[in-house]
This record gives structure tokens, C-alpha cells and sequence, in this order.
């Protein structure tokens, strides 16, 4: 389970544990009633520390 970094936008700072099932492509996309954002890897790809451990930086797309 991926840990990812989100950057910009309504999840701007929000560091998740992804299920491998949700990252069917390139996008995640988050349509609750709280939060909306679609996020992308950053290219080139980054990792950054975080206190739940390494986490791949996803951009939001706009």
C-alpha cells in the first residue's frame, strides 16, 4: 500500500495510505463530501520524509 504525499489543492499536506486498488492509472481521484482533487505522481517522480515514513509526492491537477 502506497504511502503518498498530496500537494496542492483541497488534500494540500494530507499524507495517505493508498490501496493499490484506487491507483488504477496515473490519477487519483477523491469525489467525498469533504474533499474534491484529482493528484498526479510529480514528474520527475520525489519522495519525502514524512512521520509515517517515505512517501511518493502527487501533485494536484488543474
Amino acid at each position: 500500500m502506497p504511502l503518498i504525499y498530496h500537494w496542492g489543492g483541497p488534500r494540500h499536506g494530507h499524507v495517505d495510505h493508498v490501496p493499490d486498488e484506487q491507483i488504477v492509472s496515473a490519477l487519483l481521484v477523491y469525489d467525498g463530501p469533504k474533499w474534491i482533487g484529482v493528484y498526479e505522481p510529480l514528474d520527475p517522480p520525489q519522495v519525502r520524509d514524512t512521520p509515517q515514513g517515505p512517501a511518493a509526492v502527487w501533485i494536484v491537477r488543474e
